[in-house]
């Protein structure tokens, strides 16, 4: 599944952060609900105004066992 992440810092920043997110585990909030997911690539785009984003494909993960 793929999911843009915005994060308010410039595009050289942001093209860091795309390689380093790579294989790491994040959450985020999706309808409602908190879901953890493991990012298999990621690449900058580029919204309609021209501001940079990262555009993730995530494979969701199982909920913790408690």
């Amino acid at each position: 599944m793929k999911r843009p992440f915005r994060f308010p810092v410039d595009e050289k920043t942001l093209r860091i952060i795309a390689e380093k997110v790579v294989g790491q585990q994040v959450t985020y909030w999706e309808d409602g609900r908190l879901v953890r997911a493991r990012v298999i690539s990621a690449e900058i785009k580029r919204d309609r105004y021209g501001n940079p984003y990262i555009e993730a494909e995530v494979e969701e993960l199982p909920p913790p066992r408690l």
